[in-house]
């Protein structure tokens, strides 16, 4: 099921977007072919094309059939739709942190002996 569903939209897209719509077009150059082949039984595939592509427009006759075959008249109109998703802006927020402020609480407030250097070196003793 996914695959035709694949090929159904390339084939959307490939019809759509570009001129391979022009291939559709192929059964109207067999018919002009075929009224030509009946008119002139010593034509070939290759004068064919070449009456009807090769140099500019002619205009005689059968102009209007000779317009509707493939690749000879082209739709000028193009569209071209990009849908993109812009990123929302980036907003840089510099957040100031305050500074903690903790109180200790001292609960002996003496000196010890070991941090007075004269206590600790003292000269020997005899």
């Amino acid at each position: 099921m996914k695959k035709w569903i694949a090929i159904l939209l390339l084939c959307t897209y490939i019809f759509g977007a570009t001129d391979a719509y022009q291939l559709l077009k192929i059964p109207a150059l067999v018919n002009h072919y075929i009224q030509h082949k009946s008119g002139d039984r010593n034509i070939t595939l290759m004068a064919f094309l070449k009456m009807h592509y090769e140099g500019g427009i002619k205009i005689d006759a059968d102009f209007q059939k000779d317009m509707q075959l493939p690749f000879k008249t082209h739709e000028t109109e193009c569209c071209i739709s990009i849908a993109t998703v812009l990123p929302a802006p980036i907003q840089l927020l510099h957040k100031t942190e305050e500074p903690i402020q903790r109180e200790y609480t001292i609960l002996n407030d003496e000196v010890p002996e070991y941090a007075n250097p004269q206590g600790v070196f003292q000269p020997p003793k005899a």
